[in-house]
């Protein structure tokens, strides 16, 4: 009798601990980079794709359908990334409409009837296997993730530090963009991916285009007048873009707050709502470029800098025991 209760308080603290809402986490031999690109966008086939395999990379992309309607990608061009490339397929939902506010006006059971049911049915019609799922603009509630997991392998949340072990108990992982909106200094980066290769850890990224360098401008900073930077250098950029962002100091991550430019007029940046000398200074360097878009050479030095010493891998296969 002494001998069964001595065994039970052996195991007890076990399975309480199995229970009490910890990660999910995988007994790995090396780390792991997980790489995610949402959306859709013609660039995973033309470089994204290319980029990887020459280095033995893999990556997961999250659809939006109606981005396949109106031709950004094709479906085709999604089958051959799952089977050529070997690429995991998940869903980004049918429509990328904001989830949260979507159930607040129709209801949860519309949502997942018409964003995620029809989204993931279409998907299957062409024989991609969908098992992961990232809300759109990465927002949602318990009550949505609730809805998706364990339905789906996982769902993403924005995180400041990109680097765990698995899933958490809600069945979220983190992910840190590469995007200009959400830029993270490259040699930062390159520190996660040294992190996760000595903890054995899994590094998640996420991006959405991936575009020739000439899209974007890189400049010094000469002065700076509350949300006016004035450059060192004269603009080389299509200032009449809409979609443009100012990353005001490249060595600096600035988390969670966003740099859409309203105006570019001579040499002149304006950021509407922000005093941008509290995120940059003289003598720094800026990026100029596509809200969503990555520089190619940036994209490069990361994947390049990861072979070496990450294991790529999907969504699923990376969070597989």
């Amino acid at each position: 009798m002494k001998r069964l209760s001595l065994l039970i308080l052996l195991i007890l603290p076990v399975a309480l601990l199995s229970l009490s809402g910890q990660p999910k986490t995988a007994t790995r031999e090396k780390g792991v980079l997980i790489l995610a690109f949402d959306d859709g966008y013609s660039s995973w086939m033309t470089t994204v794709a290319p980029e990887l395999e020459a280095v033995g990379g893999i990556a997961t992309v999250f659809v939006n359908n109606h981005r396949v309607h109106r031709r950004e990608l094709r479906f085709e061009d999604l089958v051959l990334l799952q089977n050529r490339y070997k690429w995991e397929i998940g869903t980004h939902t049918y429509h990328h409409f904001n989830a949260p506010d979507f159930v607040k006006k129709y209801g949860l059971a519309k949502w997942t009837a018409e964003e995620v049911d029809a989204a993931v049915k279409e998907l299957q019609e062409q024989s991609l296997q969908v098992y992961s799922l990232v809300f759109p603009f990465n927002t949602f509630t318990p009550e949505l993730a609730k809805a998706v997991y364990p339905r789906f392998t996982s769902f993403r949340r924005t995180d400041a530090y990109p680097i765990a072990d698995g899933t958490r108990a809600d069945g979220s992982v983190p992910g840190a963009p590469i995007d200009v909106a959400g830029y993270s200094p490259i040699d930062l980066v390159c520190r996660w991916v040294d992190q996760a290769e000595r903890n054995k850890q899994i590094l998640f990224l996420y991006g959405h285009n991936v575009l020739p360098d000439s899209e974007f401008f890189t400049g010094h900073v000469a002065a700076l007048n509350g949300p006016a930077l004035t450059s060192v250098e004269d603009i080389a950029i299509d200032a009449t873009k809409t979609d443009l962002y100012l990353v005001p100091d490249m060595g600096r991550r600035i988390y969670q707050t966003s740099f859409k430019i309203d105006e570019i007029a001579g040499k002149s940046i304006v950021v509407p709502g922000l005093d941008l000398a509290r995120f940059t200074a003289p003598g720094a360097s800026f990026l100029i470029g596509p809200g969503y878009g990555t520089r190619v050479s940036d994209f490069k030095r990361i994947i390049e800098y990861a072979s070496g010493k990450l294991q790529f891998k999907t969504m699923r296969e990376g969070l597989q025991k």
